[in-house]
């Protein structure tokens, strides 16, 4: 069915062509010749109704003759061209008009076709047509490839901006881009103050060889690399520990790397609660029975090996239950807490002192030379724990009974030391505030 302007209703499967010819005789042939190869053709007698016709309807072509009475072929071109969009234009010109064939390419024209005598531009214009509609495809494929690959690349963008996780490219070392997250993670006022700047300035010394191989493992392999607990040092000179991974990277074509770090300073201090809590005791933040058994082990591992002498206190407190039942659970626990500080402050940091339960203490003296060693550490600790301690107001004074066992002589493993420790202590609480050695290994040691 053909409309008022003469274009046909609907689409066969070929495609949509508009011809602007002013000789009826031949728009009629070429029509006929067009949609025997299927596609579906539109005639307009003059320039003007063929710009009407272009308004209206959806062409894949738009055969344009060159001379025409309403507005010649080139003022369509140009007025076709001056749209926003329009389909792919041929230029029909006669026989020796090669000029304007040149002149309407310049214009914008697709690609032209001369009418010959003969008519042979009838077999020669399909194959015109179907190139034409083949490189407009190309056109529009590449126009989708590069809009999908501008949406991606807007979509990185969003995602590395609005990321939580610092993100930062390095070339030759240094930082070429940096996300807001990754600026106030490294806390710098704006990310014109990194860049330029050494990535690895950034990295704690004690991590700075595990950073190196992790570029180092980039680099070799082209592969990303697993996420790594290190340190930063921030632009405000602060630590913060973070996680981080990286990931091979082309930066304007340079190779580069791509690094992703977060902040996991939470998550650090989560676990050392966590290690806190599972060995070190909750009101005195001595180490607990795990952790102790844990270094006593380590010591009797040590002398075995390399012969060395140390020795194992055992600590009951004396009065303590009278204030703790006299004054309160509060002032006894705090009591229980200045005594682990005064513990504390008799040893060295090569020794260990733990709570071990209630009102009783643990010593572990490492590399001791002679007995008297043990001594003069438990008359320390007798006489610290001697001086009155001030409890909320009130006065509070407290003795030490201590049992003290040696290895090599008194034991050789944990369960025997421990008991030969505890028996002394025991002989030691019977005479009141003194220490005592187990007996059956005096002599041994000078």
């Amino acid at each position: 069915m053909v409309d008022e302007m003469g274009a046909v209703d609907g689409k066969a499967d070929g495609a949509r062509i508009l011809y602007m010819e002013d000789d009826a005789g031949l728009a009629r042939l070429l029509q006929r010749t067009l949609q025997r190869l299927g596609h579906v053709i539109d005639l307009a007698e003059n320039g003007e109704l063929g710009l009407a016709m272009s308004e209206k309807v959806e062409y894949d072509v738009i055969l344009v003759d060159y001379n025409m009475p309403l507005c010649g072929g080139i003022d369509v071109l140009r007025i076709l061209t001056a749209r926003e969009k329009h389909p792919p234009v041929i230029m029909v010109t006669g026989s020796g008009n090669e000029k304007v064939a040149v002149e309407a390419l310049k214009l914008g024209a697709t690609d032209y076709i001369v009418k010959d005598v003969e008519m042979g531009y009838l077999e020669l214009l399909p194959l015109v047509i179907d190139q034409v509609l083949q490189k407009q495809q190309l056109v529009a494929e590449r126009q989708q490839m590069l809009t999908a690959i501008h949406e991606s690349e807007w979509r990185y963008r969003k995602l590395v901006e609005l990321s939580p996780d610092g993100i930062v490219i390095c070339s030759a070392g240094k930082f070429v881009f940096i996300n807001p997250a990754g600026v106030s993670l490294l806390g710098a006022p704006e990310a014109k103050d990194l860049l330029g700047m050494a990535m690895l300035d950034f990295v704690h010394p004690d991590f700075k060889e595990i950073f190196k191989a992790q570029l180092r493992q980039m680099e070799d392999s082209g592969y990303n690399v697993p996420w790594i607990e290190e340190r930063f040092i921030r632009f405000d000179m602060a630590d913060i520990d973070v996680e981080v991974s990286g990931v091979p990277f082309t930066f304007n074509g340079e190779p580069a790397v791509q690094i992703i770090f977060r902040d996991i300073t939470e998550r650090t201090l989560a676990k050392r609660r966590l290690e806190q809590l599972a060995h070190y005791d909750m009101l005195t933040s001595l180490p607990n029975r795990t952790l102790f058994f844990d270094r006593f082990n380590t010591n009797l591992e040590q002398g075995k090996r390399y012969g060395i002498a140390f020795a194992l206190l055992f600590l009951d407190l004396d009065r303590f239950k009278q204030i703790n039942d006299q004054d309160g659970h509060d002032v006894g626990d705090l009591l229980l807490q200045k005594v682990a500080e005064r513990l504390k402050g008799c040893l060295r940091k090569s020794d260990t002192v733990a709570r071990m339960g209630g009102d009783e203490f643990a010593v572990v003296l490492s590399r001791i030379s002679e007995r008297k060693d043990a001594a003069t550490v438990a008359k320390k600790i007798i006489g610290e724990l001697s001086v009155p301690f001030q409890l909320k107001g009130k006065e509070g004074s407290i003795g030490v009974s201590i049992g003290i066992s040696i290895f090599p002589d008194d034991g050789t493993d944990l369960e025997s030391l421990l008991k030969h420790a505890d028996t002394a202590m025991y002989r030691a609480k019977q005479g009141g505030s003194r220490f005592e050695f187990y007996q059956a290994g005096e002599g041994n040691l000078t």
